[in-house]
């Protein structure tokens, strides 16, 4: 099963493979309010998190997560609700099947390290937020900022229904520097690509923008079977807290599933 289920919380997440299966991705947690806005301003405004990212706040303030949690809430609350009902309904696999619909979001988004199972059922007790993990519709960045060019992509992109393969979708993403290096961030990527954003979201077309020197990112991407495209020389507006001016960014094309 692709999608967990927490009957104790009522939660559905995901669940990385091995060699981290310590590692769940979660939707947000209107009771945990507090404990993610404090988390998200801790890595958020770590200059070795920071500074790779270009659209989130820097400075990162405990009211930005707390808004930032209350948006994302709101956003989940239908599917999470459609889930659950799937979930804790008993059904053939035919028949869950023909029922299923595509999604337009993907309410996986929170990356989580479990610090404890129950003993019996293998739940998650307990975890603490090291990440984030986003797939959205694509902002069309190999656009210059501000074009026609882009807001038409971008409108044109936003008006295809949920499943339609020709929609374009992009990854954010972020994860706790203290968990850098490990393979985290690879492995959540293919998680939500292949337990999701295919099976449920019919996710055709993806790419992603990172900047040129970070290298980190790009190769997460490439052991996804992520393609670099072109490269975009002074172009992205970097905000004056994080030093003004423009960075190069580098561009990343999906292949598709790989099989090997």
């Amino acid at each position: 099963m692709a999608v967990h289920y927490n009957s104790e919380t009522q939660e559905p997440y995901l669940r990385l493979p091995e060699p981290h299966t310590n590692i769940i991705i979660t939707a947000h947690r209107p009771h945990s309010l507090h404990e993610t806005s404090s988390a998200l301003a801790r890595i958020l405004n770590d200059p070795d998190v920071a500074f790779r990212l270009q659209r989130t706040p820097y400075p990162y303030s405990k009211s930005d997560g707390e808004e930032w949690v209350k948006a994302n809430c709101k956003d989940q609350e239908d599917i999470l609700s459609i889930l659950r009902k799937e979930l804790e309904e008993p059904q053939n696999p035919g028949d869950l099947h023909q029922k299923r619909q595509f999604f337009d979001i993907c309410p996986f988004t929170c990356i989580r390290e479990v610090l404890e199972n129950n003993p019996e059922t293998g739940e998650p007790l307990e975890d603490i937020l090291i990440g984030d993990i986003r797939l959205a519709r694509s902002t069309f960045d190999e656009y210059p900022e501000g074009s026609e060019e882009r807001a038409q992509a971008q409108k044109e992109n936003d008006g295809l229904l949920a499943g339609d393969e020709k929609i374009e979708w992009s990854f954010g993403d972020f994860l706790a520097s203290s968990h850098h290096g490990r393979g985290i961030m690879t492995l959540a990527v293919r998680t939500v690509i292949h337990d999701w954003a295919v099976p449920r979201m019919n996710v055709r077309r993806l790419k992603i923008w990172a900047f040129e020197d970070n290298q980190g990112s790009q190769k997460v991407f490439e052991k996804n079977n992520f393609i670099r495209g072109g490269t975009f020389k002074d172009w992205a507006s970097v905000s004056e807290s994080r030093g003004g001016g423009k960075k190069s960014i580098v561009l990343m094309e999906w292949a598709g599933v790989d099989h090997k």
